[in-house]
């Protein structure tokens, strides 16, 4: 990995403004504020475990885009190359919790993220960085975002910036063959593959677990990290393999645990150079991460975890 990088890693996507419904009463509910998305839950993760970390997205210069920014801030995130919009909204989505699971309803279509393009990105900004982290959501969310997506790849490449690519798969963005196209051409340029396991074994057609791993390291990848949910996560190298178990937690909210975990690993594996001592910090910050409510309060910080 680059020694002379600004930030340790820059990530990429569609923030969202999150309202989760705490009184179902069907006359008045009552929402709860907060945020989500992917890559900025990865991104707070990462910073709360000490990285130096930057977000490239659009934004609508509304209040939801005030509070995005206002976030961040306070995480210590870099938003300089965060773009506001006079044209498109913020992203915003509404959760409500029911016995059998949760219920989400998304205001995403047009945003300011999905109307991101290649031509808005920061080349030098990109170079500057160790690790660029995007998901699959990141491309699904519009063609600009993926031809983004696609072009931030390749300034990364171009200046030995180490990628990294999480599988999030979301069918209702886009079908399971335009997903397979985008993911794949993606991953051949991928230092860090992290997929999930139900979501590898759909991409791939394979139920072994090491042959989703040898597909995986076939393709080029370096390091596969396949997370496994409750059942922890696998880190692999051509050379090794390695269980990493999940920590000891009551779980209570599960979500946002596998940003949580992408963005500590990324920030250990800056700091150690060792993917698998990084795999098993990050399952201690996904641990705590399931241990409270909502994507982002729970997130641990470094002084909450044990080496």
């Amino acid at each position: 990995m680059k020694s002379d990088a600004t930030l340790d890693i820059i990530a990429m996507g569609e923030p969202l403004v999150e309202f989760v419904c705490i009184d179902p009463d069907e006359e008045a509910r009552t929402y709860r504020k907060g945020f989500g998305g992917d890559t900025s839950n990865a991104a707070i993760a990462a910073a709360r475990q000490g990285a130096k970390v930057g977000y490239i997205t659009a934004l609508g210069r509304d209040e939801f885009g005030d509070d995005l920014i206002t976030l961040w801030q306070e995480e210590n995130i870099d938003t300089s190359a965060v773009l506001r919009s006079d044209k498109a909204a913020s992203g915003v989505y509404f959760v409500r919790p029911h016995a059998s699971g949760r219920q989400f309803s998304y205001l995403r279509a047009n945003s300011a993220a999905s109307q991101f393009c290649a031509e808005d990105l920061n080349s030098d900004y990109i170079a500057n960085a160790r690790i660029l982290h995007i998901s699959a959501i990141s491309q699904a969310i519009s063609h600009p975002m993926r031809d983004a997506v696609s072009e931030a790849i390749n300034i990364a490449r171009k200046s030995d910036v180490l990628v990294s690519y999480d599988t999030n798969l979301r069918l209702k963005l886009w079908s399971l063959e335009d997903a397979k196209t985008a993911i794949f051409n993606a991953m051949a340029n991928t230092n860090i593959a992290m997929p999930s396991d139900d979501e590898a074994e759909l991409l791939t057609g394979l139920k072994s677990t090491d042959e989703i791993i040898q597909y995986f390291l076939g393709l080029g990848v370096e390091i596969v990290v396949l997370k496994r949910g409750a059942s922890g996560a696998i880190i692999a190298t051509k050379d090794k393999h390695e269980l990493i178990a999940p920590a000891p937690v009551t779980a209570i909210d599960s979500t946002g645990a596998g940003d949580a975990f992408a963005g500590a690993f990324l920030a250990y594996y800056c700091e150690t150079g060792n993917p698998f001592e990084a795999g098993h910090r990050a399952a201690q910050v996904a641990a705590g991460t399931v241990g409270g409510y909502g994507a982002i309060e729970p997130i641990p910080h470094r002084s909450q975890i044990t080496f």
